[in-house]
Formats: structure tokens, C-alpha cells, sequence
């Protein structure tokens, strides 16, 4: 027995090398975030940005929200007075449908189907109740107008289907009634190709700014929607101030808020490349107003009137400027704790790496079945080094095992999958047997090393010709030898490479026998038989010894071809090898080789026409 091989005196283990260099990292690291926050402990530089934007992004989605479902029930409304489920004169069914359209929609104000002849169904909120009205709008300013647009537009699109599912935002109008400004939803009605009036909904905007004060999250932030780049359209601030408002202008300017820093969100725009990390890729930018600088986050909402939303939040930037400069500081050393946890993290990987690669490698080439690589060395790491030790007792023990398994086999097997492994099936393959004539008479002439070293000089000639085909060595059988083409993996010239392979054989052993005469032996003289057909292909064996092979009528016939060689082998010959009919139709032999006949072959009832292959 080898002596075994001492190993380093210091081996410490895996967990505690990387629970040291871990908690080292981890140190560094708690130390630079411990100096950030000793700076500064709110550092709110992404936070602001993504936070802001978030909100934004809420205001939007509330707000849309708040104003789509108007559309969506207006176009409803439409749809069932276009299909005649709701009568355009049918006044109290109508009325119900819009009471009950108010009652799930709070933020409308109201609800009107105004026909041609400006006769308008209402339903008003007023106060905690909804009024019904039936009367004339001809009187309200812009109505006619209005009517007569949608008239004219429904002509300019006549049949072609545009106008009837056409809900539109309206522009904004003045109610003197509420004393406020209201957005309003258009949808034209069109019965049988006619046009016949149009249906409104009108939302206050006082709901809009309720939304953004409930928005506020904090103190130092305003949020605002404006109409177009000069409106006010919501603004807390609209909810506890008067202005003066009228039907031509319905809603405050930039100019007229009550608002110092909204008032200047245009004219006092600047740029700091500084608070790019806070801007984000959305639309921002900084103002200076009131002698300190503002940060304006926003988004254009299109499509709810002839001029798009502009809806955000503005807020303070004197926290942000300590925070940047802060999160300079922490940078810094945070960059240097980098720096130190890059060279351990280095110092570790390069402990590690060396053995886990050459274990790596080592495993690679035990699942290709190569035990002959040289064995793994000592290493100071416990766990790899014991890793390493057993690796190379379980490499000895699979070299002696692969010596008596079929590597080349097992390797196929391995690409092919378990399928191909664990269920047996039927496929057409080609088998050769092969026999050395008079060998019994021959090794009682040789001791036993000789005959064992004349087999085995003997099977690795076969072994090289019937591999280099495709083919696979099924078993040795005292000194003959079965191999198989298309078993494990479907070919479709099996019979011809088959073929090949035996013809190989037949160059080989002459070359071999040359050999033998010009060292005084005997020649070797042998038998092929070669049969094409299907077989039976899985594990075949008892629990413990198994064989993966084929079985069959093929393997029988094939080996009898070989045993009738023995009638057809000349005396001057040293090599026959007889094919059936199938393998030589199969491999498409030209020219077809010679006709020994149809001949009865020993376990089967039908004869089998023979050929003799040129070698």
C-alpha cells in the first residue's frame, strides 16, 4: 500500500475563512455606513426622486380615475339610446337611468341629453339630492353653438361610423349655478343614420383639488394641475381663495394664484447639473423663487381637452443640497472600504480557486469516464483537501472498475439520457459476430499469460476497426466478439458502416498476420458473420449484473452466418465474412457482392439468402 501522503499542519476550515473574511467585508462596510450616518443620517437623495415620482405618478392615476369612469358610463348612455334600449323621448325611463348613473358617479355634476331641438333631459346634483329637469337650453350660451358643430361634423363623417363612437372632452365652462368651472364629456347620438342631439356630463374641479390635498404627504410639497402651460385647473389653494371667474375665463392664471412659487414655475426655471440625480428622466426642472430653489416634478396628461394637464408637485431644495454633499462624504469612503474589501474578497477567492478548479476539472474528466488523469494534490483548506483525498480514492477505485466496463458504451449512454437507458424497445441495428478459427487447438500450444496477451492484442484490433464505424463492442465471448451498430442512437446506415467496419477488420488482420509471420507465429484466421433486422434493446440481467444489449432473432441469425463460415473458408483464406440479404440491401453495397446461396440457417424456419463480403 502507498504511503499516505502528509498533509499541511494548519488546516483551517471553509465556514471559517469565509465567516472571517464576511465579517471582515461586513465590518468595513458597517464602519463606512456608520461614518454616513454619523454625517448625515437622513439621506433622502434617492428616496426624494423615486418618492416624488411615485406621487406624481399617483396624482395621475387618481386623477384619471377620477374622470375616466365619466367617460365610460357617458358612452354607455350613448350606446343603449343608439340601440333603442333607452328611448330618446321616453323622459322617465331616462330619467331613471341617469339618477342611478349620478348615484355611482359622486364627482358628476350633471347629466344632460340635449337633442337637436335643444329640449334637454337633466339630472342636477343639488346639494345631497339629484334634481330631474325637462326643459329648453337654448338660452345657455354656447349651446346652439355647440349643437350645431356637432351637426356639422356628424354630416362631414356621415356613414362612415367615426362620429357614433366619438366621446369627446369638451372645453372647459363656467356654471353659474355652482359659481365654479367644470370639465365636460361630449358623446353626438346617432339613431338610424340621423343625427338626433348629444349627450354631457359635467365633473367640477373642485373634486380635483380635494384630490390633491389629500395627496399631500407632507407640509413642504404642493401639489398642482395645470390647464396648458398659464391655467390653474387644481390647486389647494383653489378650495379657501375667491377669484374672479367668468364665463370667458373659467379658470386663474398663473399670474392670479395664490401661490409666489407656482407663479414662477416658467420664469424662474434655471438649471443645476447638481440635482440631476433627484430630477430623474422625467420631466423636472429647478426654480429660483423667493430667494431659495424649487424643485418641480410633473407629467403631461393628453386626451381630456383641447390642451394637455400638466399634473405635479414642487418642493424645497436647500435639505437636498446637504444631502448631496453628505452622500459626497459617504462616497468617499465608501470607495476606500471598496478598495480593501476587493483585495480580501481577492485574497479569499484566490485560496478557494485553485483547488475547486482542479476538483472541477478532476470531476469533468470522471464524467467522461478518463481515469488515468494524475491525482488531485494536498491543499491547506480542510474540507477540500478532505474533498481532494476521497476524489482520488474513488478515481483508483473506478479505474479498476472501468476496466471491466465498456467506457465507450456508458458514454454514449450518458448523452442519450435515462430514457435511453431505462426502456427497452425495439429498433433496427446490424450485428457482427466474429470467431478465430482453430483458437482452442492454438492456446494449448501457448501458456496462459500468452494467451491472454493474444486476445488482447487480438480484441484491441477489432475493438479500434468496429469503434471507428459507430459501432459498439456488446461483449467479448471467449474469443469471439459481438458488436452492434444503431442500438443506442438511431442510424440509418448501420448495415453499411457495419460494412465498413468488417472490411477494416479484414485489412487489419491481414496486416497483423504479416506481422506474426515475420515473427515466426502462427497466423490468425477467422469467421464474420453480419445480420441486419430488429432487436430487443434495454438492460438485460439480474439484480446486480446487468447488461445493457440486444437480444433476438438478428443476434441468432448473425451468429450462425459466423458458424457457417467455417463451410466457405478456403484453406489459402484467413478471413470470411458471410452478410444476409438484408445487410447487403440495407448498406446498398455496388457492386453486390458474390451469392453463396440461400442456405437453411439452424433456428429459424425460413432459409436466408448469404453473401459473401469482399475483404
Amino acid at each position: 500500500m502507498p504511503k499516505k501522503s502528509r498533509g499541511p499542519r494548519l488546516r483551517p476550515s471553509i465556514s471559517l475563512v469565509l465567516t472571517g473574511g464576511v465579517g471582515l467585508l461586513m465590518l468595513l462596510a458597517g464602519i463606512a455606513y456608520s461614518i454616513a450616518m454619523l454625517s448625515g443620517r437622513l439621506n433622502t437623495v434617492e428616496l426624494l426622486r423615486d418618492r416624488n415620482e411615485r406621487i406624481v405618478n399617483r396624482l395621475v392615476e387618481r386623477t384619471q380615475l377620477q374622470l375616466d369612469p365619466v367617460r365610460q358610463r357617458v358612452a354607455i348612455l350613448r350606446d343603449r339610446l343608439q340601440s333603442r334600449q333607452l328611448g330618446i323621448n321616453d323622459v322617465g325611463r331616462l330619467s331613471d337611468y341617469m339618477v342611478a348613473s349620478l348615484d355611482g358617479l359622486p364627482q358628476v355634476d350633471a347629466l344632460a341629453f340635449i337633442r337637436n331641438d335643444l329640449v334637454a333631459t337633466r339630472a342636477v346634483r343639488n346639494g345631497g339630492q339629484i334634481v330631474m329637469r325637462h326643459d329648453s337650453v337654448a338660452g345657455y350660451p354656447g349651446s346652439a353653438v355647440r349643437m350645431q358643430t356637432m351637426r356639422r361634423a356628424f354630416e362631414a363623417h356621415r356613414g362612415d361610423g367615426r362620429l357614433t363612437d366619438t366621446v369627446i372632452w369638451g372645453d372647459l365652462i363656467w356654471s353659474p349655478e355652482l359659481q365654479q368651472p367644470l370639465i365636460n364629456v361630449l358623446a353626438p347620438v346617432v339613431v338610424d343614420d340621423v343625427f338626433v342631439g348629444e349627450l354631457a356630463a359635467l365633473v367640477s374641479l373642485g373634486s380635483l383639488s380635494r384630490i390633491l390635498e389629500a395627496d399631500s404627504i407632507d407640509e413642504r410639497a404642493v401639489n398642482f394641475i395645470l390647464y396648458g402651460n398659464d391655467q390653474v385647473l387644481a390647486h389647494p389653494t383653489l378650495l379657501n381663495h375667491k377669484y374672479e371667474l367668468s364665463l370667458q375665463q373659467p379658470l386663474p392664471t398663473l399670474a392670479e394664484i395664490h401661490d409666489s412659487v407656482l407663479r414662477q414655475i416658467w420664469s424662474g426655471r434655471t438649471d443645476i447639473r447638481l440635482a440631476r440625480p433627484i430630477l430623474g428622466n422625467g420631466e423636472s426642472h429647478i426654480v429660483e423663487a423667493n430667494g431659495r430653489r424649487w424643485i418641480f416634478v410633473y407629467r403631461r396628461l393628453e386626451g381630456y381637452g383641447d390642451k394637455p394637464w400638466l399634473i405635479g408637485r414642487y418642493f424645497s431644495f436647500d435639505e437636498i443640497d446637504k444631502e448631496v454633499t453628505r452622500l459626497q462624504i459617504s462616497a468617499a469612503i465608501g470607495a476606500v472600504a471598496l478598495v480593501l474589501s476587493l483585495l480580501i474578497a481577492w485574497r479569499i477567492s484566490w485560496l478557494l480557486r485553485r483547488p475547486v478548479l482542479s476538483l472541477s476539472d478532476a470531476a469533468n474528466r470522471l464524467r467522461n469516464l478518463d481515469f488515468d488523469a494524475p491525482p488531485l494534490d494536498r491543499v491547506r483548506l480542510r474540507e477540500l483537501d478532505d474533498a481532494a483525498q476521497a476524489f482520488n480514492a474513488a478515481t483508483a477505485a473506478l479505474r479498476w472498475f472501468g476496466n471491466y466496463v465498456p467506457r465507450k458504451l456508458v458514454n454514449r449512454l450518458l448523452r442519450e439520457g435515462e430514457e435511453a437507458v431505462n426502456i427497452s424497445k425495439y429498433r433496427e441495428v446490424t450485428v457482427v459476430f466474429t470467431d478465430l478459427v482453430g483458437f482452442t487447438a492454438m492456446s494449448e500450444r501457448l501458456t496462459a499469460q500468452e494467451t491472454a496477451d493474444l486476445l488482447n492484442d487480438h480484441f484491441a484490433l477489432l475493438t479500434t476497426c468496429i469503434e471507428a464505424e459507430g459501432g459498439i463492442v456488446d461483449k467479448f465471448i471467449g474469443d469471439a466478439v459481438m458488436a452492434v451498430w444503431g442500438a443506442i442512437k438511431r442510424d440509418d446506415d448501420h448495415a453499411a458502416h457495419a460494412c465498413k467496419a468488417v472490411q477494416a477488420i479484414g485489412a487489419a488482420v491481414a496486416a497483423d498476420n504479416a506481422r506474426r509471420v515475420m515473427l515466426g507465429k502462427p497466423v490468425l484466421r477467422m469467421r464474420i458473420g453480419v445480420h441486419s433486422g430488429p432487436v430487443v434493446i434495454g438492460n438485460i440481467g439480474a439484480p446486480g449484473r446487468i447488461n445493457y444489449t440486444v437480444v433476438g432473432d438478428t443476434v441468432n441469425t448473425a451468429q450462425r452466418l459466423e458458424q457457417l463460415g467455417h463451410e466457405h473458408l478456403g484453406d489459402d483464406q484467413n478471413v470470411i465474412a458471410l452478410a444476409s440479404a438484408e445487410t447487403v440491401e440495407a448498406a446498398r453495397l455496388d457492386p453486390k457482392p458474390p451469392c453463396v446461396g440461400r442456405i437453411s440457417v439452424k433456428g429459424r424456419a425460413a432459409s436466408v439468402e448469404v453473401y459473401r463480403l469482399e475483404l
